[in-house]
């Protein structure tokens, strides 16, 4: 196998899914691709640069996803498009075992573009259905929290039954969507 940029984030990606981020290592990873620890760092120059570039697949994995579940808000709601932004997002998060916890880490990086690119897009949602510049800043946000928040304790929640259970279950895939994205949306739009 030729080791690339790719090839590391893919072997990495699946340590993660399999034992999740405190067990996805740079040695580990060399040794599932079966290569020296110092070849990865000609790719990719720590673990911190890793997350990121697992950071950018979640995240991008979001951005490309026809969301088909429910989101948070009825189907007539002036912020639905906001509400499928954010349930495709979760869903993106939850499809890989601590992926919230693993963007988070990725978006508190210095010169991390990651936060700014959630916030952004949210903001231009919120903004598109009429709500001032501020108040749409203030609102993806606080629909940014709420989506890593949720998501983390869900994460976390399933993950122990997991390990209660003993049955290996499956950490990902949840169903509901998030109440708190829906009191944020109705709160966000409503009016006097």
């Amino acid at each position: 196998m030729q080791l690339s940029v790719d090839s590391i984030v893919v072997a990495a990606m699946d340590i993660l899914d399999r034992y999740g981020l405190a067990d996805m290592t740079m040695r580990r990873v060399a040794s599932t691709l079966e290569v020296a620890p110092g070849a990865l760092y000609w790719h990719i120059k720590n673990k911190q640069e890793l997350i990121s570039a697992i950071a950018e697949r979640i995240l991008d994995s979001a951005d490309q996803a026809d969301f088909d579940g429910a989101p948070a808000v009825d189907a007539d709601h002036p912020a639905v498009t906001i509400a499928r932004s954010c349930a495709a997002l979760r869903q993106a998060l939850l499809s890989h075992r601590d992926g919230a916890e693993l963007v988070m880490a990725a978006m508190t990086q210095p010169d991390s573009t990651l936060r700014p690119r959630i916030v952004d897009a949210f903001t231009e949602e919120l903004v598109g259905i009429g709500l001032d510049a501020a108040t749409a800043h203030a609102g993806a946000q606080a629909l940014l929290h709420q989506v890593f928040g949720a998501t983390t304790f869900e994460q976390a929640a399933l993950q122990n039954r997991e390990l209660l259970s003993g049955d290996g279950a499956s950490t990902s895939g949840a169903e509901t969507s998030d109440p708190g994205v829906r009191l944020l949306l109705d709160a966000l739009t409503w009016r006097d």
